[in-house]
């Protein structure tokens, strides 16, 4: 190989290898909160160790990697302060990213991910080697880390709700049944855009007890209401349109089908259904399509058999479970919404 392609490789290779030591500094400044000290001024390590109460000089350090990375800024007297980047890690702003960081390479994950190579051997169960349970089971016995995933969950569905209902015209969408719904962001936002629709918030009971302050925020508490159960056993009949919005990928085909079954016996000719998900490329190529490519290995790591999919992995599904795919409609947003009819 010539010199130089040689050193743009190897160069490649590097940054991605280096990506463990960027997520965890970016780790280190949420944890401690860093976004919102400064979020009253500038602060040199001195001052912002004191806050955070870990040493200056390591702390600096951190913070010049993060500057470097665009995170924060550094002025030429040592100050730290936030930029654009940085204010999404302010816990107090609309749409903060700070849950997500946590719960995307905090210590649960990092312990997960460390043994990939043992998940790959085994073909899954990452989270059960390493937690000793399921991740559900896992959140169920820790709040605390079932708290920064709801946290995390709708810091990242914010961009997308907003995007899904840019991309798609629910104003006919009569009764709306949002099935593994949490605690109601999109369908809120369904309603809200569209005055005549009513809506049934679905998912596990001590997950829609939440959504009434989601509902009374938005002004929609008289048109949705809430119903509690599991996927795997029933799905509230008598709906025209049924969401399942980041559901799917979370479980293997055989389980993804009974979620998909329950919702077909719930609907009758003539119902929609829309499955919310990320796209998974036919073919793994550079560019946008690593992002997906890389989530999938999450689930692969974090869930019980969850895979993101293809188009045509999503139609197999959907065949099998009388449906038929009708049509993909890409959001602004990483997911699209894959239309099916029911048949």
């Amino acid at each position: 190989m010539p010199l130089q392609p040689r050193a743009q490789a190897a160069a490649a290779l590097r940054q991605i290898a280096f990506g463990l030591r960027a997520s965890q500094a970016l780790y280190v400044a949420a944890k401690l909160n860093v976004a919102d000290h400064l979020a009253q001024g500038p602060l040199d390590a001195e001052e912002l160790s004191k806050a955070t109460e870990v040493d200056a000089a390591a702390l600096g350090r951190v913070m010049r990697a993060l500057c470097s990375l665009d995170v924060f800024a550094e002025s030429p007297t040592g100050r730290f302060s936030l930029n654009s980047t940085a204010e999404l890690l302010r816990s107090d702003v609309p749409g903060s990213y700070r849950a997500a960081v946590l719960f995307s390479v905090g210590e649960v994950r990092w312990s997960c991910w460390s043994d990939l190579l043992g998940t790959v051997r085994a073909g899954g169960g990452g989270a059960e080697r390493t937690l000793g349970m399921s991740l559900f089971d896992f959140y169920a016995a820790h709040p605390e880390e079932s708290e920064i995933h709801d946290q995390a969950m709708r810091a990242t569905s914010a961009a997308q709700v907003t995007a899904i209902v840019g991309a798609f015209d629910f104003s006919q969408a009569g009764v709306v049944v949002d099935v593994g719904g949490g605690t109601g962001e999109l369908l809120a936002a369904v309603l809200t855009a569209n005055s005549l629709l009513r809506g049934i918030l679905f998912d596990l009971p001590h997950v829609v007890a939440h959504a009434r302050s989601v509902f009374t925020d938005n002004g929609v508490m008289d048109r949705a209401q809430t119903m509690g159960g599991s996927f795997f056993e029933s799905v509230p009949a008598g709906g025209n349109t049924y969401l399942l919005k980041t559901v799917i990928h979370d479980w293997d085909d055989m389980r993804a089908t009974a979620i998909l079954a329950n919702c077909r016996r719930a609907m009758t000719a003539g119902a929609k259904l829309l499955i919310i998900e990320r796209e998974l490329p036919e073919v793994g190529e550079p560019g946008q399509t690593a992002e997906a490519l890389l989530l999938d290995l999450e689930m692969l790591v974090m869930t019980p058999g969850g895979r993101e999919r293809t188009r045509s992995e999503f139609a197999r599904l959907l065949s099998e479970t009388q449906f038929k795919l009708a049509r993909v409609v890409p959001t602004t947003s990483p997911v699209s919404i894959f239309e099916a009819d029911a048949v």
